[in-house]
């Protein structure tokens, strides 16, 4: 083992605090909980500032070197797509705009990188916090419980505090956006459908996985008119950003195709998730290339993500009647059930809807989460090479079962949801009814 960045005492710590935030998740649950929005954003930020105390020395690889780089670029006015290693960075540079901010204090006031990145990531996931009570409570569930369950889920809080990933930024944007929408309803104008699609295209242009959620969005609305008011606004940012690319960050117009084509057909590496990780451990195939250039991989990764989006859009058709958080939950599990790439952070992507409007295995489920991202993301950073490769065979056997469960937590009874206007017609029909006979 190394102990570099982590000792075997903070590791104890950190997991025990993981294990906090799951048993505070399944309280709630039994007890039912609802505590003030003060106290669960109070919560949220407490446990993901202590774990930031404990694993601060820790250094994943995109945060440490892929996002100190894109945001050394754009704060020189240099494209971050262009000046970045093979899939190092393939967005858009809406958050690289933030980066350049953490790159020049870090620079000029001596702050340290690490530190200000995932606290940029804890800011947005408190926000999250709110917005998982919000689109609660729009869709009839108790609003104080789900928030405070959000607040403890022990995956958010490494994915913001550990790791100081993207995600968090998306799913503020997202749910934004889903709070608009279901607060609307059937009386939804077409500026706030307009402007929940700006939201959702903010969200795309950080990364674009959020667009998964606009299918859930589309069928939310109540109309084609404000369909395509929120598709106008959805589409317009990601483009505005992208022509404005040779002003923002500098990008030569002849090199706005090939930077259209990287964003547009970007996959992550083949990694340890499930039937990819299975045909990597398998598959003997002799090369000096690392796993990021070998054509046979970039292969696999390039059809697995196809296929991932395939399951998704099936996800869509069969749940095209439910409730627009259920069809978030389904679209966002089954690509990341699918795909052939994976990071931890992946498994963060269904947790506000699923959480917001839960089954009965779905907050089981993010405790299991919880506890396989704990593993990746804490005793295995560890591990010398030998005996990680050995835990990460164990791993992706492991992924088999998780995979299994979030398709059990799946809404499958829940394919059909009656939107309020029906409800409410139904309501006055009955006494009408009642009286004629």
């Amino acid at each position: 083992m190394t102990y570099r960045w982590l000792s075997p005492a903070q590791c104890a710590a950190a997991l025990l605090l993981v294990a906090l935030g799951a048993a505070l998740m399944l309280l709630a649950q039994r007890r039912q909980w609802r505590p003030s929005l003060a106290l669960a954003v109070y919560t949220a930020a407490l446990l993901r500032l202590v774990m930031l105390a404990v694993t601060y020395r820790l250094r994943p690889f995109d945060v440490a070197y892929d996002f100190q780089v894109a945001g050394y670029n754009v704060l020189h006015h240099q494209d971050p797509i262009l000046n970045a290693r093979p899939s190092g960075w393939d967005y858009l540079p809406a958050y690289a705009f933030l980066l350049a901010g953490a790159y020049w204090a870090d620079l000029h006031l001596h702050l340290s990188w690490a530190i200000i990145v995932r606290i940029m990531a804890i800011a947005f996931d408190l926000g999250v916090v709110v917005l998982v009570g919000v689109v609660a409570g729009a869709a009839g569930d108790r609003a104080a419980l789900r928030r405070f369950q959000y607040a403890c889920n022990p995956l958010a809080i490494l994915v913001s505090s550990l790791h100081g990933q993207m995600e968090p930024a998306c799913l503020l944007l997202s749910l934004a956006a889903f709070a608009i929408v279901l607060r609307g309803g059937p009386l939804v104008s077409g500026r706030m459908a307009a402007a929940a699609g700006i939201l959702l295209g903010l969200g795309i242009a950080i990364k674009t996985w959020p667009v998964l959620f606009g299918p859930a969005l589309l069928l939310a609305l109540p109309s084609w008119r404000r369909r395509w008011q929120f598709a106008a606004g959805a589409a317009g940012v990601p483009a505005l950003l992208f022509v404005s690319l040779p002003v923002t960050v500098g990008t030569p117009a002849a090199k706005l195709p090939y930077i259209a084509r990287v964003i547009t057909g970007y996959h992550p590496v083949t990694g340890n998730w499930t039937w990819a990780g299975l045909w990597l451990a398998l598959h003997v195939h002799k090369s000096n290339l690392p796993i990021w250039q070998d054509p046979l991989w970039l292969n696999v990764g390039s059809i697995g993500t196809k296929a991932a989006m395939a399951g998704a859009l099936l996800a869509v058709w069969w749940w095209r009647r439910a409730h627009p958080l259920d069809v978030a939950t389904a679209t966002t599990t089954a690509l990341v059930a699918i795909t052939p790439s994976f990071g931890s952070q992946y498994l963060l992507w269904q947790a506000p809807s699923a959480t917001a409007r839960p089954t009965r295995l779905s907050i089981p489920l993010q405790v299991v989460l919880g506890g396989y991202a704990a593993m990746a993301y804490l005793p295995m950073d560890m591990l010398t090479w030998r005996y990680w490769k050995m835990a990460n065979a164990m791993m992706m056997l492991l992924s088999f079962g998780v995979v299994a469960l979030m398709i059990a937590a799946l809404p499958w009874r829940r394919r059909q949801w009656q939107p309020r206007q029906a409800r409410q017609h139904r309501a006055v029909m009955q006494p009408s009814d009642a009286a004629a006979a």
